[in-house]
This record gives C-alpha cells, sequence and structure tokens, in this order.
C-alpha cells in the first residue's frame, strides 16, 4: 500500500485555465522522496526477527542492504539548467502571471551540488531506525559485528553517517569521523569502507557504455516520447499558462527541468502551499513525464540489453559471499556470537544505478513488454516504476534466517533461509514457492551471476564484442 501526501483539494487561477494544486507526490521518478512513495511508520520492535518455517521458528541471522543514498542537492548540472530555465522564462512571461517567478531566489548554489540534504539525513536516519527496530534482538545481541560501505561520494558516505545514527542512537560524525560523534552508550565505532569497484561497478565499463549508454536505437525511444501528442500537449499548456509567446522555443528539456524543479523546491524549502513550478503542471501531465523518466531508466538500467542484467554480479557475488559466511551450525544465533567471522549486517551506500541493476540482475520487476514512446496507456500497471522502486532511499536487502535444530535428532542439520525485502516489503524471490526460500535455492538460481562474474571480461568491448555479456553468461541469464 502507497502512502501519499494530500493536498487540499482547491484550485489556483492560472492564466485562462483552472488546474488542481499537487493531489499525490509519488510521480517524481527518481526525484521522489521515499516518504512521498512509501509508508515510513515505525514498525514494532522485532516485526521481522522470527518467521515460522515447517512448523518450525527461523530467527534473522544477518541482513545484507543496498541503500540509495537519500535525498540531495540538483547536480551541477542541473543546478545549471534550472537557473537557465528560470530566466527564460521571467523574460517571456506575461508579467502579471506567476509573479513568485520574478521573485523567486534559488537556493541551489554550486558548493552544494549533490550533496545530501536535510530531508536526506531525516530519511535515511529513520531508515536506519526502521531497520534496527525489525530486528532488535539481532542487533542487540550483535549490533556490534555491523559492516558499513560506501561509494567515494559525499551523499552516499553523509546518509551512510546518517543511517548508522539512527540504528545506534548517536549523532554527528559517528562514521564519517568529520565532526564529533555523540555516543551515548560508548559502542565501538566501525570503520566506514569505501568501494566503489563493489558498488559502482559501471563506472568506465566500455561494454555498458557502448552497448546501452550509448545504444540510439534503445535512446530512440526516450527522444520520440518527446514528439508525442501528449508530451507536445505540455509544452503549449505550459506557455498558455504563463502567457509565452509561440515563437519563443520551449524545449523536453526545459519541460523535465520545470518538473524536477517541482520536486527540488518542495523538499528543499517545505513550502505552505507546492511550489509555482509544481502548479504549472497537472498531476495527469506530472504522469506523462514520469513515462519519459521511466522509459530513459528502464532502457540504462533494466532490460534493455544483456549487460543489463548482469553487470551488478559483483554486487550479487559479494552479498551471497557474506550470507554464506553468516551460515554456521555450531553458532547459537540467539545468543551474542564472539566469531570474528561473524557480520550481523552488512550495509552498502550506493546509487539509483546500483539498484536498478541489481534488481535487473536478480530478475526483479521484468515486464512482458519493453517500455516504448507508444505504449504508456498500455503500461499503466506496469512493474517497473521508478518513483515506486528507486526513490531516494530506496533499498533492497537479503535478510538470512537461521531455523531452529532439532535436539533430539543427532542427524538433523540446521536449515537456513533467506527472504528479500524491497523498500521494506517482503518480495518473492523469483523461483521459490515461498517467501521464505532455502538458501541453497535462491543461491543455485544465481549461480551463474555469482560464480562466472569478472566484471573485467564482461566490461571489455575489444573481447566480448557487441554483446559481451551473452558470451559470458547462459541466454537465459540476461535480457
Amino acid at each position: 500500500m502507497r502512502f501519499f501526501i494530500l493536498w487540499v483539494a482547491v484550485c489556483v487561477h492560472v492564466g485562462q485555465s483552472d488546474v488542481p494544486i499537487v493531489s499525490r507526490w509519488d510521480v517524481f521518478s527518481t526525484k521522489t522522496l521515499y516518504r512521498w512513495a512509501h509508508d515510513t511508520t515505525r514498525p514494532n520492535p522485532n516485526s521481522d526477527y522470527v518467521i515460522s518455517y515447517n512448523n518450525g521458528t527461523c530467527r534473522a541471522a544477518h541482513v545484507n542492504m543496498v541503500i540509495r543514498h537519500g535525498a540531495r542537492f540538483p547536480t551541477k548540472g542541473s543546478i545549471a539548467d534550472v537557473h537557465e530555465l528560470v530566466e527564460k522564462l521571467k523574460r517571456n512571461k506575461r508579467i502579471d502571471l506567476y509573479p513568485e517567478i520574478d521573485s523567486w531566489v534559488s537556493p541551489y548554489h554550486a558548493d552544494l551540488e549533490s550533496m545530501l540534504n536535510s530531508e536526506g539525513v531525516l530519511e535515511q536516519s529513520a531508515l536506519g531506525q526502521r531497520t534496527y527496530t525489525r530486528y532488535q534482538r539481532l542487533f542487540d545481541l550483535n549490533g556490534d559485528s555491523a559492516s558499513f560501505v560506501s561509494t567515494n561520494k559525499q551523499r552516499t558516505k553523509a546518509s551512510a553517517n546518517s543511517f548508522y545514527n539512527g540504528a545506534y542512537n548517536t549523532s554527528g560524525g559517528c562514521l564519517v569521523r568529520e565532526t564529533e560523534c555523540v555516543n551515548p552508550l560508548k559502542k565501538p565505532l566501525p570503520s566506514l569502507i569505501i568501494d566503489d569497484h563493489r558498488l559502482r561497478y559501471y563506472d568506465s565499463c566500455e561494454s555498458f557504455e557502448s552497448e546501452t549508454l550509448n545504444n540510439k536505437t534503445n535512446m530512440a525511444e526516450f527522444s520520440n516520447y518527446e514528439t508525442t501528442a501528449d508530451f507536445i500537449n505540455i509544452i503549449q499548456s505550459i506557455k498558455s499558462n504563463l502567457g509565452i509567446n509561440e515563437s519563443v522555443g520551449l524545449n523536453a528539456d526545459d519541460v523535465y527541468t520545470l518538473y524536477d524543479l517541482c520536486a527540488y523546491d518542495q523538499y528543499t524549502l517545505n513550502p505552505n502551499m507546492p511550489p509555482v513550478w509544481c502548479r504549472l503542471l497537472s498531476d495527469a501531465q506530472r504522469e506523462v513525464l514520469e513515462y519519459g523518466q521511466d522509459i530513459e531508466t528502464w532502457y540504462e538500467n533494466m532490460y534493455s540489453q544483456p549487460i543489463n542484467s548482469v553487470l551488478a554480479c559483483p554486487l550479487v557475488r559479494s552479498m551471497f559471499e557474506h550470507l554464506e559466511a553468516s551460515m554456521n551450525d555450531s553458532w547459537n544465533y540467539n545468543q551474542t556470537i564472539l566469531d570474528n567471522r561473524y557480520k550481523v549486517a552488512v550495509f552498502q551506500f550506493a546509487h539509483s544505478e546500483t539498484v536498478a541493476t541489481l534488481m535487473a540482475a536478480l530478475g526483479l520487476y521484468k515486464d512482458t513488454r519493453p517500455l516504448l514512446a507508444t505504449n504508456r496507456a498500455a503500461m499503466t500497471n506496469r512493474l517497473f516504476k521508478s518513483s515506486t522502486l528507486l526513490p531516494y532511499s530506496s533499498n533492497l536487502a537479503f535478510v538470512l534466517y537461521a531455523c531452529d535444530v532439532n535436539r533430539n535428532d543427532v542427524n538433523s542439520t540446521r536449515v537456513f533461509l533467506l527472504q528479500l525485502f524491497v523498500n521494506e516489503r517482503v518480495v518473492r524471490i523469483p523461483g521459490c514457492s515461498t517467501d521464505a526460500c532455502p538458501f541453497e535455492v535462491v543461491r543455485q538460481r544465481y549461480a551463474e551471476v555469482i560464480n562466472n562474474c569478472n566484471i573485467k571480461d564482461i566490461c571489455d568491448d575489444d573481447k566480448n564484442g557487441a554483446s559481451g555479456a551473452s558470451t559470458i553468461f547462459p541466454p537465459g541469464l540476461v535480457g
């Protein structure tokens, strides 16, 4: 169930027409706040700590979680686009319409570009708190053995720090060590591990760049969408609402910048009513733009090319290595484990591209047809919707459960189960008949991705030709 921020249903006068103020906020693609798309109510303690399996009891033994950074300031390029657009609108709109545009002062500056903002700090802190609460018994016993990993970006390192503070009831720079850490319980502080190879595997990947990012056929869908009647009507509507002369050029990039600026201003300034940029678009128009962003994200990160489905193999392999290292028949998971080989959790902080390509590698959210410029109406109920799957602070976790051993049977061995959580909700693992699935079944499902993962070979254009992933992985595992 999704939870939306609802605004009082009122209308504002816009030029010659009335358009409703924003009634839903879960439509801003990767610029969507987590709380706009998902329930952020704090769960009951230990709500996901114990599950039943074959009439037995299984307890959480390890959490392996990949988390997108929290809400951030716009990138340097986006800031430039925003300033250019606002100046264009100021120069060309009717002076009596939307005076807020004339008086708007940008809160976006180069020294803040791409940095985690206050909303992102709150997002991550709350996510950390909820995660600890769900498995409180596990973390109370073994929380000191958790590992924290990040890419080498300010927004991911700051996200890790905020998540840690929320989970462990600390404040300050407890992971990044840039400010004093307030640590009331005097817990030992972990080091933040920087690992771009594990979490930004798409950087400098020649095959990914040539087969996906520079694929003119794929990207043509995104460009073609900008020529559809729905998109052109949005451009005309904005011009009409602002009294802009038809001769003034307003292009698709301007429209997407306006759409993004609505989200940026809403979560940066927290105004009493939606920003002026939001009021220049209707709910229906935002859904049109959301689909355009979904086309771009799907082709760049999901199932458009075989390589997209295997690019995240370094991360998948690492996750399963940590899961396997946390399995031991002799350990008592209902008490503190003193073996230094054991990690109660691995929390990894990365980017929307990381989470999306991980989803593709795991075979999640695979629609029966591709997203096209011409099929938006048919894809209304699509599985892949970036606003829901990839908002700020989106997350994906494998949770390992250790089931009680039958002490009366000398031949009894411990059963280990996996559950998959996406944005804090259980998702059935492909190939499993139940939500809690035996570890060996899941490990076998992803055996090729894990065992055949050589990112150097996957990304080597010269070695693999035009479809390197297909030559390394069997056809059934790609595309």
